[in-house]
């Protein structure tokens, strides 16, 4: 079941990790802090992602449901181009979803899309394939960055225990997203 049945794997691996209601109580309770964030943390994310051709190359496809002008190469595309700022949109509600989700059966089946839709499947639109290695490289990239931009914040620093158990709750959730991620592979 771990393999075919997306809930049990999730519950295996929340209870593996002890990701469990207080978790998400602490995340849900970041919202004020995390969701002004989303706009640096999504910029971050695509400052760090094209850094490196090997990653900004998976952007070049066109991705399913875009219908603007997609960048023909790597000298051209940017992260202002109408393609990546669409692209950002996603992610954007992804990180909101994070700290507002209902962590309910409908969300762990939106955090498997999320996993999914990185890889090419026969029932997919796009062709985007982004390797496995690139998807952990990000992870870690951005548990880092946001282990930093929330340990720094000061309505956390305020609360000791609550910069602790927050800091814990979304480096759980990280790696259950990436598990998710990686059953795709």
């Amino acid at each position: 079941r771990l393999y075919t049945d997306v809930q049990y794997r999730f519950q295996y691996v929340a209870s593996f990790a002890n990701f469990g209601e207080e978790d998400i109580k602490y995340i849900k309770a970041s919202a004020p802090i995390v969701a002004p964030l989303v706009p640096a943390i999504v910029d971050a994310v695509y400052d760090q992602l094209f850094q490196f051709d090997i990653t900004k190359a998976h952007f070049l496809p066109r991705m399913a449901g875009f219908e603007g002008k997609v960048e023909g190469d790597l000298d051209h595309l940017n992260v202002g181009s109408e393609a990546i700022k669409f692209r950002k949109g996603f992610l954007s509600n992804y990180l909101k979803k994070l700290v507002t989700g209902s962590y309910d059966e409908n969300f762990v089946k939106y955090l498997d899309w999320v996993g999914k839709i990185h890889i090419d499947t026969p029932d997919k639109k796009s062709k985007i394939n982004v390797e496995y290695i690139h998807c952990n490289a990000l992870f870690a990239w951005l548990h880092g960055f946001l282990a930093e931009t929330l340990d720094a914040h000061p309505d956390l620093q305020a609360d000791p225990v609550a910069r602790s158990k927050t800091l814990a709750a979304f480096s759980k959730l990280l790696w259950i997203q990436n598990d998710l991620f990686a059953k795709y592979y």
